[in-house]
């Protein structure tokens, strides 16, 4: 087994999330999210270069407000008839960390009547 060298924990994530780049937008799914970074499929732009931006927004189970942030791709693999994104968090918004740690830490946040 390898040596794991993220710095912080991921966790499964599926939900749609908005890509946005040069080249347009694309609707893609969510694999798992960590504090610096996130991993999802689908993206119709695949197979890119390494450190190209794309602005990504999407909504964390339970919480109605949608984040949105910058990031740079750190790896693109493309599979027969998809493809798998990672990509690295440019500057967060402090109150957008604040969530995705939560949700991290604790799961969905709950849903009030």
């Amino acid at each position: 087994m390898g040596i794991e060298r993220r710095r912080f924990s991921r966790v499964p994530l599926d939900v749609t999330v908005i890509e946005r780049g040069h080249r347009g937008e694309a609707r893609v799914r969510a694999r798992d999210i960590s504090e610096e970074g996130m991993s999802y499929t689908g993206s119709w732009f695949a197979p890119r270069l390494d450190g190209q931006e794309v602005t990504l927004e999407f909504r964390l189970p339970g919480d109605p407000q949608p984040i949105r942030v910058l990031g740079v791709l750190a790896d693109e693999r493309c599979l027969a008839r998809t493809s798998a994104t990672s990509v690295v968090f440019v500057w967060p918004r402090q109150e957008d960390l604040l969530r995705i740690r939560r949700f991290i830490s604790f799961g969905p946040v709950p849903v009030r009547a």
